[in-house]
This record gives structure tokens, sequence and C-alpha cells, in this order.
């Protein structure tokens, strides 16, 4: 696996945020993360997401779509490769959307799972 690009420093923090979510049929989910301190620069090397058949997957970082829309995930959630090199870097937000285009019954879990780290000074 390669390594994440920049490098973080000894005194960066990592930032690892997994969760799941349940999707029905022809459904969305839009998961938002922000940084918790004004000023702070966070770099994302590596989006994983449950890699399911008829899906749709989008990445967004302070409001530019960087990956997406597109049939698979930057990364499957089993793999956790590095999915950007250099790492991508935000400020505001991070967006990550996956959407279940099944059109069956019943819901499907996805994992999510961003990895990085915030930039300390």
């Amino acid at each position: 696996m390669p390594d994440l690009v920049p490098e973080p420093k000894v005194s960066d923090r990592p930032f690892c945020e997994p969760t799941s979510v349940l999707l029905g049929s022809n459904t969305e989910a839009t998961l938002r993360f922000e940084p918790v301190q004004n000023n702070a620069e966070f770099r994302i090397g590596t989006v994983a997401m449950s890699k399911r058949p008829e899906s749709e997957y989008v990445v967004r970082m302070d409001d530019e779509t960087v990956y997406g829309p597109a049939p698979i995930p930057p990364t499957d959630i089993d793999d956790l490769q590095v999915t950007f090199i250099p790492a991508r870097a935000f400020e505001q937000s991070l967006e990550l959307t996956v959407r279940n285009l099944q059109n069956t019954t019943g819901q499907r879990r996805y994992s999510i799972q961003p990895l990085g780290y915030e930039v300390m000074s």
C-alpha cells in the first residue's frame, strides 16, 4: 500500500471517522464532516466506502467535487487503500454521498471511513 503523501508530522492529529448507514431503494445519504476548531486544515488520503453494485459515490471537499459521481467507491472499505496522492486538503467541510440505485425492497448497509489527519501548527 502506498504511504500517505505528505506524511503527517508527529504533532498532527489523526482523523478517522468510521460510520455506517442503511439505505433503502433509490435513497441516498450525505455525511458531512467539519473541523471543530476554526482555521483547521485536514488532509485526507483515504475515503473508503462499501462497494455495492447499482450504487453511486461522490466526494466533495470545501464544496468542490473531487471524486465522482462514480459507480465504484474511491476505495473499498475492506481495502483501505490510499485514494488521493497527494492527500487532498479541506478547511471547511468534507461531504461523502452514497446512493443506493437498486430498485428492490429492503435496505443495504454502507460503511464509510475517511482517513487522514488534522495539520497542527
